[in-house]
């Protein structure tokens, strides 16, 4: 009896921290602010990281959330549905991906400042948005501080 026990305690602590264990990068540099607070790159598939999204946010206190964070791009090696696919991290947590034009872009920054692919580089990131209604879970929407054409973007 004990030792049922003791193994059914075991495979509990296993799959908590698998579940729970965030996804764990290493930054290789951030990306330089373009205007403090200007945040006019969207990120792309939000809309899909909606619960992640809400961890992050916390508890609904208000109607509508506005937020900065850390965020951190890193290729997502993992991923077989893109040809790069460049996710974006916040706090462990995975929020979004840039869009195939941007993740190209991303990783010939890198390859220009002599990075590897799977560095994780760091910008300011705001996310905003509202709880949505009883049709749809969550609204909320992630803005980089990258220029629009993101090859301007300098890592310092």
């Amino acid at each position: 009896m004990g030792l049922i026990l003791l193994v059914v305690i075991v495979i509990v602590l296993v799959t908590v921290f698998v579940m729970v264990n965030p996804i764990q990068q290493k930054s290789g540099g951030k990306f330089k602010e373009i205007i403090k607070n200007k945040f006019g790159h969207q990120i792309y598939s939000a809309i899909d990281f909606q619960q992640p999204i809400i961890e992050i946010v916390g508890p609904q206190l208000d109607n509508s959330v506005s937020k900065v964070v850390n965020a951190l791009l890193v290729m997502d090696t993992t991923n077989t549905e893109y040809t790069y696919a460049i996710m974006v991290i916040v706090g462990g947590v995975q929020v979004g991906y840039l869009s195939d034009e941007d993740a190209e872009k991303f990783l010939k920054i890198l390859k220009d400042k002599h990075l590897y692919e799977d560095t994780g580089i760091e910008v300011k990131a705001l996310i905003y948005g509202d709880w949505g209604n009883a049709d749809q879970i969550a609204n909320f929407k992630i803005n980089l501080n990258l220029p629009k054409n993101f090859e301007d973007s300098e890592i310092k």
